[in-house]
Parts: structure tokens; C-alpha cells; sequence
């Protein structure tokens, strides 16, 4: 009797060991194909942005950081001044020949400043007509009421010219920007228009256009990249809440976007992977869903 008493006392302990293991929660997903990274900031100096470690002047230092994180596209963003249309002009100019200098590698994501009126809407014109598939636009640098006639006048004429908006999505300045982004999506269903760091800390709040997509009227045409955000909620109490809201708007809505300089694209991509997605989920936020967006890839037949 004693001599088999050892080898019973290891039956509970083995029993726990394996019932430990079984419970253990699964490891999340990791996407480990191409991504494209739509939310990338660049500066040429000549007072468009200083040059320092953290933000070097061109492309040279993002395109190596992009190839360690499997980057194969990253979007360029600059953002122009207010009652300046040749400085604008000259940073288009600039972020245009940057994106072709990138061997594939980078897209422009050009800029007008929706207070310059006509002007604006010409620059957008000359911009399609350059091939540029996407603008950015900045509520809270730039200092204009998303509200306002001058943007609503800018989402019509992106509409009319095929050229998807990309806005910073959150003030802390204006708790009604929401509403505005949600009357811009309905009054004008041809514009495409992506809503960066998807809500930061009011993603709740975006809810709302999981609601929406059960009314025809919505043509799901807002977009929302995880940008700065993701970064802040992983492996926080949050961070469910947020895989949450993406699915209730539709994980083919959802857009990955690392900020640089604020974020490496490789730290970026991690949090993301990080957040919850399965590995269909991260594929579309990484990759299919930038492509289908910006005409490079066809959208699926619904």
C-alpha cells in the first residue's frame, strides 16, 4: 500500500496541470502577411515639420522601418496651410514625387485646407488628375468645423472625383464631431471618407454606425483606422469593448495605421495583433481592406 502511495498523489496534481492547460486562454491570432500602413506622416523641412530623430526629413528612414514590419505599401500624409495655394501646391508637389520616388512602396495622401473655398476644389482637381486617390484633412491643426460649409463642400467634390477623404477622427475640442462626420456620410453616400484613431478614447461613441448598418440609407461609407488607438487600449479593460465596436461596424470597415513617427509601423502592427482579431479579422484590417478602398483591389460582390 505504501509503496503505491507516490504514484497516487500525482493523479490530482496531474489532473490540475491538465485541466490548468485546458483552461488557459487561447493565444491571439497573428496575421503574418503583407500590410498596408495608411497612416504614415512625412515632412521635407523648409518649415513644413523639424527634423529630429524621432521625425527625419523624407522617406529613407520610414521605408526601412516599413520593410522590418512587412509594410509593402505605406500612405504619406501631409497637411497644408490655410490661405497659402502655393505652399500647398508645393507640398502636394512634393509628397507626390516622394510617393513615385518609393518604388511602389508609398502612396501620396495629399491635402487642401477646406477654407481656401474654390481653391481647394481646383487643388483636388489637379491632384486626381495626378493619380492621387486619397486626401488628408485635419480638423484640429488645421483649425476648421467639420460642420462647416467649406468641408461639406470639399466631401462633395471628393465624391464627385473618386478621391477618399481621410480625416483625424477625435477632438477633445468638439463633442459633436461625430454627429457631423455621421450628417456628412449620409448627405453625400458616393464619398468615401476614413475616420483616423477610430474615435481614440470616445470608440464607443462609434457605436452608433453599428446601428446605422441596419438601414439602407447608410452606404457604408466611413471608414476607421486603428492608429494611436490600438496602442493605448491593448491589454487594457478596454480592449475587448474595442474588438467589440469594430465588429458591430464590420471588420471590412476597419483600417490599420501605425502614425508614424508617434509609433513604429513593427510596434504598431504588434498592438494589433495583440487586440483580439482573428487572423481572417487582421488580414482584412492589414491588407484587403486598403486595397479594395483605394482601387487596388476589387471589391467583393455582395
Amino acid at each position: 500500500m505504501s509503496s503505491r502511495l507516490p504514484s497516487l498523489l500525482l493523479v490530482p496534481l496531474l489532473l490540475s496541470v491538465g485541466c490548468a492547460h485546458l483552461n488557459a486562454p487561447p493565444q491571439p491570432a497573428r496575421y503574418t502577411g503583407p500590410v498596408v500602413d495608411l497612416h504614415t506622416h512625412v515632412h521635407f523641412g523648409e518649415g513644413y515639420g523639424q527634423t529630429d530623430a524621432s521625425h527625419p526629413a523624407g522617406t529613407q528612414a520610414l521605408l526601412g522601418l516599413a520593410a522590418q514590419a512587412h509594410v509593402e505599401k505605406s500612405g504619406i500624409i501631409v497637411m497644408a496651410p490655410r490661405g497659402n495655394l502655393p505652399a500647398t501646391r508645393a507640398l502636394n508637389d512634393k509628397v507626390i514625387a516622394a510617393a513615385r520616388a518609393g518604388n511602389g512602396r508609398l502612396f501620396a495622401i495629399a491635402s487642401v485646407h477646406p477654407d481656401d473655398g474654390v481653391e481647394a476644389l481646383t487643388e483636388m482637381e489637379r491632384l486626381r488628375a495626378q493619380d492621387v486617390r486619397i486626401l488628408k484633412l485635419h480638423p484640429n491643426t488645421q483649425r476648421f468645423d467639420v460642420g462647416s460649409p467649406a468641408v461639406d463642400a470639399v466631401v462633395q467634390k471628393a465624391g464627385e472625383l473618386g478621391l477618399v477623404l481621410l480625416f483625424d477622427g477625435y477632438s477633445p475640442f468638439d463633442a459633436g464631431q461625430p454627429g457631423k462626420f455621421t450628417l456628412l456620410a449620409l448627405k453625400h453616400p458616393k464619398a468615401r471618407i476614413v475616420l483616423a484613431h477610430m474615435g481614440g478614447p470616445g470608440f464607443h461613441d462609434l457605436a452608433l454606425f453599428g446601428i446605422l448598418r441596419q438601414f439602407p440609407y447608410y452606404q457604408r461609407n466611413l471608414w476607421f483606422d486603428l492608429s494611436a488607438t490600438a496602442h493605448f487600449f491593448v491589454d487594457s479593460p478596454y480592449e475587448e469593448q474595442l474588438v467589440w465596436i469594430a465588429r458591430k461596424i464590420g471588420t471590412d470597415r476597419i483600417l490599420f495605421g501605425s502614425d508614424w513617427p508617434v509609433d513604429t509601423p513593427a510596434h504598431a502592427v504588434e498592438d494589433c495583433q495583440r487586440l483580439g482579431f482573428t487572423e481572417a479579422e487582421q488580414r482584412e484590417i492589414f491588407h484587403t481592406n486598403a486595397l479594395r478602398l483605394l482601387g487596388m483591389e476589387p471589391e467583393p460582390a455582395r
